[in-house]
């Protein structure tokens, strides 16, 4: 995903870079801008999929660049930093998606990033993820398994297959009902499924079928979980 950094603290982006790169270090490519003004020039070459903005800049409010870049018609969401609460009746005027209190954490980063990672792909329907710094976007319906391998994640859809580094929760944020974990290894999307067994299932993939474990640990949940996920079907 693309990322403008905007704020006049050079110390405070460097801090916010790290933190992302924490959060993954393959999601993200950041943009670090340490004058608004510049940043509203680069609106026209570069498309970002979210802001992070400092409220209190010099040159010109976090809230006047959001107003900027709403005008712009671009509705990719904005993180705000801000030393003071009293700044967000403000702030969520300009269509914000939320904020960060200074000095951020990382475990507050953490949070944020996760519902705006899932906000991302919801909003269309779509599972968002990173190789090598590009952002991929796949339709969720298009999905037939998630199979993890380490710290990689095999996605397998209808037409290929892509392998990123997200961990088992990044990937669960980003899905609906529609996808159960039926095994520390496999997240399966119900409506591939051609039969539930009961230590297997088999998913139907354009008439080959592939045959996934259910482990017993989660057998009882991923169990009741893919009938009321098919109940909605029938």
């Amino acid at each position: 995903m693309k990322v403008a950094i905007c704020d006049d603290n050079p110390s405070l982006t460097e801090k916010i870079n790290t933190m992302l790169s924490i959060y993954d270090h393959s999601m993200f490519e950041t943009y670090t801008y340490y004058n608004p003004l510049k940043l509203i020039n680069q609106l026209e070459i570069e498309n970002f999929d979210f802001f992070i903005l400092d409220i209190e800049m010099d040159e010109m409010s976090g809230v006047d660049l959001a107003k900027k870049i709403r005008e712009k018609g671009i509705l990719s969401p904005i993180l705000f930093l801000t030393s003071y609460k009293e700044y967000m009746e403000e702030v969520f005027q300009v269509q914000t998606f939320d904020y960060l209190l200074k000095p951020p954490t990382q475990e507050r980063m953490n949070q944020v990033l996760g519902k705006l990672v899932q906000y991302i792909g919801k909003s269309e329907n779509y599972f968002v993820f990173s190789i090598n710094k590009t952002t991929h976007k796949v339709p969720t319906k298009d999905i037939i398994y998630f199979e993890k391998d380490k710290r990689q994640v095999i996605i397998h859809t209808i037409d290929k297959t892509y392998k990123t580094y997200m961990s088992t929760n990044q990937v669960n944020e980003q899905l609906d009902v529609d996808f159960v974990q039926i095994h520390s290894s496999f997240i399966i999307n119900c409506s591939f499924i051609k039969e539930l067994g009961n230590n297997f299932l088999l998913l139907d993939f354009k008439g080959e079928f592939v045959e996934i474990p259910i482990s017993r640990r989660l057998k009882s949940s991923s169990h009741e979980n893919i009938v009321m996920s098919m109940r909605g079907k029938i």
